[in-house]
């Protein structure tokens, strides 16, 4: 399995658009974050990097949302990603629009993101799977100088299995984008659900809803005992046999 932290130099989109098919991706990921702001409660939201700034999160109840980004793009806070200026334990909700893929190490993004998380905060995020049409195309000469090919992709089961270790309670696994590096259109919609239904590992992208889960250390407890014993060793140790006694008389 090749190592998640990289060396090399990864591009970062700023827009969508510079992504294949980066407007029905973007609608797509809306699509659902209408879907599950309504669900999300707290007092601070951060949106990490540009794609993720440029997604609509007002129909959620936590009025405190800030963009985080490099210096690039919609600018709430300027930072870094691997190290964000924040307390621990200090946000509700993180959104991480396929930040994931342009990240030089992967690992230490998800654990900086646990570590602002509340006890009970949400992670969203969303990525490309390299087991897809869109993965097999980074073996295209003709993709090099795509944006998307040249970035760093996991699988669904490798990102969960990343958050299980994080203590994550993943809550929602969605596969989307059967074939999407290809022209859209109303004639595709057929495609897409039937890759939704039958093929959702080949799915080109995944939308992944995590809960944050601590769980309190409670003392393992000493075994029930008494004190002192009720009873001697052996309840007939002082009994003496009428024999015993009729021969001391003697």
């Amino acid at each position: 399995m090749r190592p998640a932290k990289t060396s090399r130099k990864i591009n970062h989109p700023l827009n969508w658009s510079e992504l294949p098919a980066g407007d029905w991706l973007y609608q797509q990921l809306q699509h659902r974050l209408d879907t599950w702001c309504p669900q999300l409660f707290g007092y601070h939201l951060i949106k990490l990097g540009p794609l993720s700034a440029q997604l609509n999160t007002g129909a959620c109840t936590i009025r405190h949302q800030v963009s985080i980004t490099a210096g690039e793009g919609v600018v709430g806070l300027v930072a870094k990603y691997h190290a964000l200026p924040l307390q621990e334990s200090c946000i509700d909700v993180c959104l991480l629009a396929h930040g994931i893929n342009f990240s030089r190490d992967p690992h230490q993004l998800l654990r900086e993101v646990e570590r602002v998380l509340t006890a009970d905060g949400f992670l969203i995020l969303s990525g490309f799977n390299p087991i897809s049409w869109h993965g097999v195309s980074q073996y295209m000469p003709i993709s090099r100088n795509n944006l998307a090919v040249n970035s760093q992709m996991f699988t669904p089961a490798r990102i969960k299995d990343w958050l299980n270790l994080l203590g994550f309670e993943v809550l929602l696994d969605d596969k989307f984008g059967f074939g999407f590096s290809f022209t859209r259109g109303h004639s595709m919609d057929w495609c897409e659900r039937m890759g939704q239904k039958c093929f959702p590992l080949l799915c080109d992208n995944y939308f992944i809803v995590a809960k944050k889960c601590t769980r309190p250390i409670t003392p393992v407890k000493e075994k029930w005992r008494l004190k002192r014993p009720i009873l001697s060793a052996s309840p007939f140790a002082n009994y003496k046999s009428p024999s015993h006694r009729s021969s001391k008389l003697k």
